[in-house]
């Protein structure tokens, strides 16, 4: 009896894939303001047989093109991402996913602003997104940009 139940514990504990708690915010999604003429999408999907998370997101308003690319992964340590994009930034965050939403912290590093990169699950196809930053010496996380997506079909 105590094999069967060690294997069973083994098996069910072996198959928790820390990335499926991202489920909610992946996908292909999209979202604009008409207001103030910015447009952008994402997708982020299962890449290296399901051991990470990839995603690509554009977005383009009176400002320019903007795109990134980020790796999400699980350590021993939880989950992680890696971040890079087409102006020079480089930004490893830690990723704490709960059921209503996923919030990436950025590392800190001395003399660097802090990121934070939050998406709230409003629905299986909305979600609301907020990217904040606190300036170097401060720990006050401002609202940079943000908006609403919704999920392609």
């Amino acid at each position: 009896m105590r094999i069967i139940l060690l294997v069973l514990l083994a098996t069910t504990t072996a198959s928790a894939d820390p990335l499926d708690a991202l489920k909610p915010i992946m996908g292909h999604w999209r979202g604009g303001d008409p207001a103030k003429k910015s447009s952008g999408e994402y997708t982020l999907e299962p890449a290296l047989g399901g051991k990470v998370l990839v995603r690509k997101n554009t977005n383009d308003g009176p400002e320019g093109h903007h795109e990134d690319l980020m790796i999400v992964f699980a350590t021993p340590a939880g989950l992680r991402a890696s971040y890079w994009d087409n102006e020079g930034h480089a930004i490893n965050y830690a990723v704490e996913a709960k059921p209503d939403h996923v919030e990436m912290l950025s590392d800190q590093v001395p003399n660097m602003p802090r990121f934070k990169l939050r998406y709230d699950v409003k629905g299986p196809d909305e979600l609301a997104i907020d990217f904040s930053i606190a300036m170097p010496g401060s720990s006050e996380l401002k609202h940079y940009t943000g908006g609403v997506v919704h999920r392609v079909h």
